[in-house]
């Protein structure tokens, strides 16, 4: 079996599908990663994804994607951006896709397809850091649900897998809540696979880390090593308990979890990152990518960065997304 691995959660989350790439080539499971190229605001000012027109160095492309190698980088801001697929892919010394958010769910599932025909591959598995995928959007810890759920939305129409690695590393949802949310999908069948970190997939992941920025990644490897009780995330603005069930990944059929929450459902057929984006803010759900741009229109520098003031501009923010919205989702 050929799969191709997708990072859909963007940033470090690339470290873990990494991870996971290795231990399945024990299994003679032959892996190809892709990912999006959306960096944490500390590391990358620029609202939004990566553009593929902003990539040098990649080696083939299509519409809808790249490939990169360890030699690619991105131009953000008159900056060079080395972001962390591209750290990836030089460490692993082999080629990786980019998949562009810009063409929305549609050029995302146009994307796997384009890929898994070229590459001869047999099935999608989407990795998901955190599992913020699982959300409903009406959390009121949930900070990033946008790129999760367009990933997860292209996943459901490829037939994909959805693969939650260390439930509640990222600092949002709750890890409790995150297992009842898996709980409810093994009761109907939706529950694949279950598997564990191993002492292998741990080295490798330490290995990783030490050219890779992911605080959500380094969680299942602290967790492994015995960190129990509660470590600060993303300048103090979020926390996460650690348990030894961040060691742990599920496995679920992506189709059947979008079809239990309504914005993912909405965002299947979505055009642009736009549109994704005006769809979830229409039911009243504040993103990532909202954050990243109220803090631009602020004039705020990655070094002036403080847990208190992501804590406030997203305060501020869901309140005003909330008062425009049109669907009536979560009162």
């Amino acid at each position: 079996m050929r799969v191709l691995l997708v990072a859909i959660g963007g940033g470090g989350d690339v470290a873990s599908t990494a991870v996971l790439k290795r231990s399945l080539k024990d299994i003679n499971v032959d892996c190809i990663l892709a990912s999006i190229a959306w960096e944490r605001y500390v590391y990358d000012p620029s609202p939004g994804p990566v553009r593929l027109s902003e990539i040098r160095n990649y080696v083939d492309s299509g519409e809808y994607y790249v490939a990169i190698t360890g030699e690619s980088y991105a131009i953000r801001g008159g900056k060079k951006l080395v972001f962390q697929a591209a750290k990836v892919a030089r460490l692993l010394g082999e080629k990786m896709y980019i998949i562009d958010l810009y063409g929305g769910v549609e050029g995302y599932t146009r994307a796997l397809e384009e890929i898994t025909l070229k590459d001869g591959l047999d099935l999608v598995i989407g990795v998901d850091v955190g599992g913020d995928s699982l959300a409903t959007g009406c959390e009121e810890d949930l900070w990033s649900p946008l790129a999760d759920w367009m990933g997860l939305a292209a996943l459901s129409r490829v037939r994909g897998i959805l693969a939650v690695h260390s439930p509640g590393s990222d600092g949002e949802l709750d890890q409790e809540y995150l297992l009842e949310r898996i709980d409810n999908y093994a009761r109907k069948g939706g529950l694949l696979a279950v598997r564990s970190m191993c002492a292998r997939d741990a080295k490798f992941l330490e290995e990783v880390l030490k050219d890779i920025n992911s605080e959500a990644s380094a969680i299942p490897l602290m967790a492994y090593r015995g960190v129990r009780g509660d470590v600060e995330l993303r300048k103090g603005s979020r926390r996460v308990k650690v348990t030894l069930l961040n060691t742990f990944t599920f496995f679920l059929d992506a189709f059947m979890v979008v079809n239990s929450i309504e914005p993912v459902k909405g965002l299947r057929y979505t055009k642009s990152l736009e549109e994704a984006v005006k769809l979830v803010n229409s039911y009243g759900i504040y993103t990532e990518l909202n954050l990243e741009e109220d803090l631009a229109k602020l004039g705020v520098k990655p070094e002036e960065i403080t847990g208190g003031l992501l804590i406030e501009v997203r305060k501020r923010g869901i309140t005003r997304v909330k008062s425009s919205a049109m669907i009536k989702y979560c009162s």
